[in-house]
């Protein structure tokens, strides 16, 4: 039987390539909601700003159509990046259950390969015992 520990090791050096990258979408994913966040706190700001002043002010229109359009870039961007996790996550746990099912493989291996040692040492050890009383025998 085939020791499967080189195919285990690459299956693990991947997994963790797939974790730090599943990390890094998780990262910018975060990044885009902190920028949402902030868009939306500046367009109150200035919303609240413009309340108080009680003018209104003509470019204030443009302001919301440009906050509207930011908004939608952002959703649509994010959008991408949960995509993009989705698929990141299913090829992770596929990755994960190869390797889980490599390392089960090689448990059982390793098992058989014990008991087969156990065997052929006590095979050896009851031939022993059967030429020492044989030759007892013959005394």
């Amino acid at each position: 039987m085939a020791d499967l520990t080189a195919l285990i090791r690459l299956h693990k050096h991947e997994l963790d390539e797939k974790r730090i990258a599943l990390g890094e979408l998780y990262s910018v994913m975060a990044l885009l909601e902190r920028q949402r966040r902030e868009l939306d706190r500046a367009f109150e700001k200035e919303k609240e700003m413009l309340a108080g002043t009680g003018d209104v002010h003509f470019t204030f229109a443009n302001y919301v159509e440009n906050v509207k359009r930011q908004r939608k870039e952002m959703d649509v961007r994010k959008a991408k990046m949960e995509e993009q996790i989705s698929v990141a996550k299913d090829s992770m746990m596929e990755t994960f259950s190869e390797l889980k099912k490599y390392e089960m493989t090689q448990q059982e291996r390793n098992r058989l390969e014990k008991e087969e040692q156990l065997l052929k040492e006590s095979q050896e050890m009851d031939a022993i015992g059967i030429e020492g009383f044989r030759r007892k025998g013959d005394e």
